[in-house]
Formats: C-alpha cells, structure tokens, sequence
C-alpha cells in the first residue's frame, strides 16, 4: 500500500516538473519571439503608448514617437482654462484649474495621448509635442491623441522647449 502511494507521488511530481517545464519553455519562446518582432502577446508592442495618469474618469499616455519640433509646456493658475481646439476650428476639449486647486477634465475624451498631461495640482503636466512657435500667428500647433490641434497663444503661459 505504501508502495503505492510513493509511486503515485513519484508519478504526479514528475508529469507537475514537465508541466512547468513546458510552460517555462513556452514563455521563453514568446519572450523570444516579441524582442525579434516576429509575433507577440495580445498589448506587447515597441511602440505601445505608455500610461502616465489614470483616475476614475480620465487617463493619459505618452507614445514614444517625437512630433513637431519640441515640447510646449502649459503653466496655469486658478481659474486659467487650456481650450484645445481641433484644426477646422471645432472644439477638442479643454481643463479648468478650479479655485479649490482641482482640474476639471469632463470636456476631454475619456483618452488621451499627448507627451505628458497630469491634472493633479500637486505634480501637474501639460506637455504637448508641438510645432515651432512661429509656425502660426496666433495659435501653438500641439499633438494630441496623435493629430494637430491648436490653442491660443494668449491664452496661458507657456515655454516651448526644442527637441
């Protein structure tokens, strides 16, 4: 009887080790294939956009990809509103400083994807890739969600930073 039961162990331990192995080969392999761009995993590319900010209503990434000419930078103070504007002169979105020190994000899509956008008032970033400065007269060309967009010069401080 106990003789029994130490095969079965025996048995059961050795199909578990080439289980595992098998799994181990197989990750191994999928590893291998990803970094020769061959075939990868379901959200494993090289250019996948990188998550940046997330709440419950909002998220923002970053794509590795450089657009324009460099980096423009928004700085804001209580009540200053960022409106982006789409190039037909129709209305992206826009994010509101509130008094209480919050950003109000309802009037953007639920996504997206721009250098760098975090509405938290502690650590807050709106960078956007952008054209050069000089490239209109009247409004800063930046990138979001991977398309020209615009805002108003006037509107709020900036710095523009090339690349």
């Amino acid at each position: 009887m106990i003789a029994c039961v130490v095969t079965m162990l025996l048995l059961n331990g050795c199909n578990n080790a080439s289980q595992s192995a098998a799994n181990a080969a197989r990750s191994v392999q999928i590893e291998k294939e990803a970094s020769d761009g061959k075939t990868r995993k379901p959200g494993l590319t090289k250019n996948a956009d990188s998550l940046v900010y997330q709440n419950t209503s909002f998220s923002s990434y970053s794509e590795k990809t450089k657009r324009g000419a460099g980096i423009v930078s928004f700085n804001m103070d209580v009540n200053d509103r960022l409106d982006i504007w789409n190039m037909d002169d129709t209305k992206f979105g826009d994010i509101v400083l509130n008094e209480d020190l919050t950003f109000f994000t309802v009037n953007l899509p639920k996504k997206i994807t721009a250098r760098k956008v975090v509405p938290e008032y502690d650590f807050a970033a709106f960078d956007f890739d952008a054209e050069k400065v000089d490239t209109d007269p009247q409004y800063l060309i930046i990138y979001v969600n991977k398309e020209k967009r615009k805002v108003k010069k006037t509107e709020l401080k900036f710095t523009f930073n090339p690349w």
